[in-house]
């Protein structure tokens, strides 16, 4: 069954992306979509697994519905020492922003203008205000300038999932 023009990589590719659109999908289906063995399908989803490929899998959660909001922080921060190393690890092994009502969505060390992007979501304003103040304590050494916190007004595409309300963007054209 399984394609002999399909070299590894792309098995393994075209295995990555139909987990990438619905990893809640049965080995069988996607190896019957895929014309592969259903084996070779599970064998390659664990050697990527293993490999860290694959990190785990996701729910995509429209926040909103849930009466939380979506917040960004974006930090200009000095050079990564070991020690800022070890604070960010470590709140994030400890999952210390939850402890807080805050729900980690995205953390990204990033090249450009800021070094450090967070996504983020609280119930609140002030669960958001107070989760940025404590990376503002928390991280005072580290900082270059004062981070900025913005508001998610709407959310088109996450985890590369297409939100399917994605019309409401409509709601927020203004009309002379």
């Amino acid at each position: 069954m399984e394609k002999t023009t399909n070299g590894k990589k792309n098995t393994e590719n075209m295995i990555m992306s139909a987990l990438l659109e619905d990893p809640t999908r049965s080995m069988r289906e996607i190896a019957r979509e895929l014309n592969l063995y259903r084996q070779t399908v599970w064998r390659k989803k664990k050697e990527m697994e293993g490999k860290n490929l694959i990190w785990g899998y996701t729910a995509v959660v429209d926040e909103n519905k849930q009466d939380r909001m979506t917040f960004l922080v974006l930090m200009k921060m000095k050079p990564m020492m070991r020690d800022m190393a070890e604070i960010i690890v470590k709140r994030i092994k400890t999952n210390e922003p939850a402890k807080k009502d805050i729900r980690l969505i995205d953390v990204f060390q990033v090249n450009g203008e800021y070094d450090w992007m967070i996504r983020f979501s609280a119930p609140y304003h002030t669960t958001a205000r107070k989760y940025y103040d404590t990376l503002r304590v928390v991280y005072r050494e580290h900082l270059l300038e004062k981070p900025i916190l913005v508001d998610v007004n709407f959310i088109l595409v996450a985890e590369g999932k297409r939100n399917p309300e994605i019309d409401h963007l409509f709601d927020l054209v203004i009309t002379p």
